[in-house]
């Protein structure tokens, strides 16, 4: 063999254990990538449970639970949208519905982070036209069970009042004095919470 020809099959033997090589490492690549599909397609869905929903003019409202209760995660959905997310508490549901005249529709809902200590608190959730939705900070006593009304005159409002919560054992305590009742009013997209009446004076 020549030193021309020799040359000539040693650069051959490059070339196919090079693509050899090349060939390789392909596969090695193809088969992590389908081995990192399957794991992606067998990892299981987030559970999602719906816990309340009530029928709008805009659609079906509704409070859905992301994974477990102890998560503290939902999210309140509009024709199955996300609208706004429910987080740092265990319960929610509707407790009223209005549709009003020059509102739109007012949505009152519950919230409670769980336990004792502070039963439940509430926000208004405000439903505009087709879907535009807005929701107020969480307000309240902590009472539960407000009375839930809406005044049509002089203006639309809706008026949550409140007779004044307090657990059992604040009763022990020396010197205990119930809360006082308390209101808060929703009127114009503006929650505001109502001044305490000044108390009576003796004879008058």
């Amino acid at each position: 063999m020549t030193e021309n020809a020799y040359e000539l099959s040693r650069a051959r033997r490059a070339r196919v254990f090079s693509n050899a090589r090349g060939l390789a490492a392909f596969i090695v690549a193809l088969l992590t990538l389908c081995a990192g599909a399957g794991a992606a397609q067998s990892k299981p869905a987030q559970k999602e449970e719906t816990i309340d929903s009530v029928l709008t003019n805009a659609g079906v409202l509704a409070i859905v639970r992301i994974g477990e209760e102890t998560d503290m995660k939902m999210e309140l959905r509009l024709k199955g949208k996300k609208v706004y997310d429910i987080e740092e508490n265990m319960e929610a549901h509707f407790l009223a519905q209005f549709r009003t005249y020059s509102m739109g529709e007012v949505v009152v809902m519950s919230v409670s982070e769980g336990g004792t200590a502070c039963p439940a608190q509430f926000q208004i959730i405000h439903i505009e036209g087709e879907g535009k939705v807005s929701v107020t900070e969480e307000f309240g006593d902590c009472g539960d069970s407000p009375t839930v009304t809406l005044e049509l005159l002089p203006d639309e409002q809706v008026t949550l009042k409140f007779q004044g919560y307090y657990p059992l054992r604040a009763t022990e305590e020396p010197g205990f004095k119930p809360p006082p009742p308390s209101a808060w009013v929703y009127k114009r997209g503006v929650l505001s919470q109502l001044k305490a009446a000044p108390p009576k004076r003796r004879g008058k």
